[in-house]
């Protein structure tokens, strides 16, 4: 029964737990069921709570102070001061508006000259117009994209301003009323700016597409003014060869038309007039390129006044500087000079402008040749200037009408009478004979050519012709003054540097003339080239063809370069070696061995160390100026190494011993050595060898590294005295020491260049109750070493002879 009992217990109690288990699975499920079916409630209220619980955190660390908002103006302030930095003009605008204003003038006047008569071809000022249409076209772009830069930074600014607001904290601050009434005193003034600064945005952007708007006007004008010209100047040349008129035997009745008016005339003359005004408003550099020139010439004459007038009174002192032109006319011959020059800033001047600067040339070459001249090439070169003016005149002022082309044809067959008249008196003997009688033959064959011309309806090329050929001839005649009247201002300044050294005895002109002539007549034949060309009208052709020549790339290997820069760099290493020349001349050295003493020998080692600079200036300079592409020559550069290493040694040693000497100082020129069994006097150091000057004569050239290399006797180092020894014997019954002595002394001491300073020294070599023998050393300047010497035993014999005292 218990057992009964006890089992029925644990039944109960087995049963009991399992159905606690069931239970809770069940609630567990029930929950799992509950929260699958509550996601769409439940879970967007969560995300508003948690939404709401951000924003607060939010709102909690996005507060805003006073500061903030004070930077946020601040900030805001200096955005717009950048802005209105950005967007200000400045002066560069006004120099601008000038520059477009100047070039809006231009271009009327350019407009209103180049529409000029079309019966007779001006090709000249055709060129002119050109030329300087083409600058101003030139400028136009420059100014184009100043202003394109200008226009591209205000309009960014005006950009930027629009922009300069949307700053969030500054939004804020301007949308709360609260806010704004604490900040007002500033965002008024932020107000102000910001106004201010967008009014004088959009004035500068008005300003600017006015600016350009004007210039695109004269950019289209310039263009058609070019194209104009371009078609004129391709239809002109063959105009100009073709027939303009009927030749000269037939005669229409468009010919034989009344000359032109005065008003016409007057109508030409003030288009010349133009012409002449445009082109001196262009070329204002030139002018005070020239004025410049002119009045340094005027100061250096106005110094040298003094020494002009020493050299004029003393005539006959003074003849071997032969001042034939400075001497009688200072002022006429520096105009010359002057005007002789004109050609290299005039080629492109009209032709009235050219003719009045040459009729002025031409003017001052009379007085001149009026005084020194004999009376048949006087006759001549009046006529030829008469001539000439003439002609230019009626050039410039006629029409091709009969009359006026007989007029024309009468005045160029009176050209070539008086051209060939003076050719016939030319003689071999006058200085520049062949430069003289080449242009000459080239003045007849031109006069030729404009009868010719004339003749078969060329009327412009008849004229133009014409005019070349007059020049041609007394452009030729003038240049040789030209060239003589800068020889004697060498020779005026070389001889005030040799008096300012003291420095007063006459040298030979011919060193320094023969130095520099061949430069002088290069320069002289290039101004007559010049103007040839530019009144024949081929100027503008050959100078464009030559420098496309000259400036067209190009390329040997990988080597590229332009002939341009190669003559450059030959031709500047030329004029460094003239001016070098010159240097010498313009402070006093001739090269004449009589100048070098040795009281001036410190200031021919200074001025050969000046010389030496200039040529290193010049090479480097020519070396700069060539473009010579260094990086590419390295192969060269090494094998010339290999070359100094093998075969130039020499050559190599003796330029740096020739630089060691110059600043050494050891030798000098006028210095008395002793080098390489050669006695003489310094002449010149050179970079490769220095010249001897020998008491014979002779020139002895000795490497520059043979000197250095070996033992030097200098005679004039530290002074210039060298001691002198004779040796002689006197006999006589009674001889006294004291009085040969005496004799000796008093006769060394009154001998020229004898150093009395120095107390002979006298040597008793051998004596005899009858005789005795001598030996005396005294000093003299190493100059008159030789003559001291014979002048010294000369005197002695006499001295000795007259107290009865034999000499042997």
């Amino acid at each position: 029964m218990k057992r009964t009992i006890i089992i029925c217990y644990l039944t109960i109690f087995c049963l009991g737990v399992f159905a606690q288990a069931k239970s809770n699975q069940a609630s567990v499920v029930t929950k799992a069921r509950l929260t699958q079916n509550l996601p769409a409630d439940s879970l967007k209220t969560k995300a508003k709570v948690v939404k709401r619980m951000h924003k607060k955190m939010i709102m909690s660390l996005d507060t805003l102070t006073l500061s903030d908002y004070t930077l946020s103006i601040e900030r805001v302030n200096d955005n717009l001061n950048t802005i209105g930095d950005s967007a200000k003009l400045g002066f560069d605008v006004e120099n601008i508006a000038r520059r477009i204003d100047y070039m809006t003038n231009y271009v009327k006047l350019i407009r209103q000259n180049f529409k000029g008569r079309h019966s007779v071809i001006h090709l000249k000022n055709q060129y002119l117009y050109q030329s300087f249409t083409s600058k101003l076209d030139d400028e136009t772009d420059r100014i184009q994209a100043q202003l394109d830069n200008l226009y591209h930074r205000v309009y960014h600014a005006k950009l930027h301003l629009k922009k300069v607001l949307s700053d969030s904290i500054f939004r804020k601050l301007y949308a709360d009323k609260d806010l704004r009434a604490t900040f007002d005193d500033k965002l008024i003034r932020l107000e102000w700016k910001w106004n201010r600064t967008d009014s004088v945005t959009k004035a500068n952007l008005d300003t600017l597409n006015n600016l350009k708007v004007r210039l695109s006007d004269n950019s289209l004008i310039l263009s058609n003014i070019l194209n104009i010209l371009d078609k004129r100047l391709d239809n002109a040349v063959p105009k100009l060869f073709g027939q303009e008129v009927n030749y000269l035997w037939q005669v229409d009745g468009d010919q034989t038309k009344s000359p032109k008016s005065a008003k016409n005339m007057i109508s030409i003359f003030k288009g010349e007039q133009n012409a002449i005004s445009f082109y001196l408003s262009q070329t204002s550099k030139e002018r005070t390129n020239v004025v410049l020139i002119g009045i340094l010439l005027f100061i250096w004459l106005f110094f040298k006044r003094k020494l002009l007038k020493t050299v004029r009174i003393q005539n006959d002192t003074y003849n071997y500087l032969n001042l034939k032109y400075l001497n009688n006319f200072p002022i006429l011959s520096l105009l010359i000079l002057l005007l002789s020059l004109m050609p290299f800033f005039d080629a492109y001047a009209p032709t009235s402008y050219i003719s009045i600067e040459f009729i002025l040339l031409l003017i001052a070459s009379t007085v001149i040749f009026f005084k020194n001249s004999d009376r048949k090439f006087l006759f001549n070169w009046l006529a030829l200037v008469v001539l000439l003016i003439i002609d230019v005149t009626v050039y410039l002022l006629i029409e091709p009408t009969f009359v006026e082309r007989l007029l024309q044809l009468g005045i160029h067959l009176c050209i070539m009478f008086f051209v060939i008249s003076f050719y016939r008196t030319l003689q071999k003997k006058m200085p520049y004979y062949r430069f003289i009688k080449l242009a000459t033959i080239l003045g007849i064959i031109l006069s030729g050519l404009s009868i010719i011309y004339n003749l078969f309806g060329r009327f412009s090329l008849s004229g133009v012709v014409g005019i070349a050929s007059v020049f041609a001839v007394t452009q030729a005649i003038v240049l040789t003054v030209f060239v003589e009247v800068i020889f004697e201002i060498i020779l005026l300044q070389l001889q005030s540097s040799r008096l300012k050294k003291g420095i007063d005895k006459p040298f030979e002109t011919s060193i320094v003339i023969n130095k520099i002539k061949t430069p002088l007549i290069i320069v002289a034949v290039l101004i007559w080239f010049i103007t040839l060309t530019s009144n024949l009208n081929i100027y503008h052709g050959i100078s464009d063809a030559t420098v496309d020549s000259l400036t067209r790339i190009r390329t040997i290997g990988s080597i590229s370069f332009q002939l341009l820069s190669v003559i450059m760099f030959f031709v500047i290493i030329w004029i460094a070696h003239i001016l070098q020349r010159l240097l010498s001349f313009l402070f006093g050295e001739t090269g004449d061995v009589e100048d070098l003493t040795t009281k001036s020998k410190g200031q021919h080692s200074r001025l050969l160390i000046t010389r030496l600079l200039v040529l290193i200036g010049g090479y480097l300079l020519a070396i700069a100026a060539s473009g010579l592409p260094i990086d590419k020559l390295t192969f060269l550069l090494g094998a010339l190494g290999v070359g100094i290493g093998m075969g130039l040694q020499s050559i190599v040693n003796n330029f740096v011993s020739g630089i060691i000497l110059i600043f050494d100082g050891s030798l000098q020129i006028g210095d008395e050595i002793e080098v390489s069994g050669q006695a003489g006097k310094v002449k010149e150091i050179g970079l490769r060898a220095s010249t001897l000057y020998t008491a014979d004569g002779a020139e002895v050239i000795i490497p520059n590294g043979n000197i250095l290399s070996q033992n030097i006797i200098n005679w004039t180092f530290t002074n210039d005295e060298k001691r002198i020894m004779l040796s002689f014997s006197l006999t006589g019954n009674e001889l006294d020491a004291n009085l040969i002595n005496e004799i000796i002394n008093d006769t060394i001491k009154n001998i020229p260049h004898a150093i009395s300073q120095r107390k002979p020294v006298i040597l008793y070599t051998k004596v005899t109750p009858v005789s005795c023998s001598l030996t005396i050393r005294f000093w003299s300047t190493i100059s008159k070493f030789e003559v001291v010497k014979s002048e010294a035993m000369q005197q002695l014999s006499a001295a000795f002879t007259a107290k009865n005292i034999g000499f042997e």
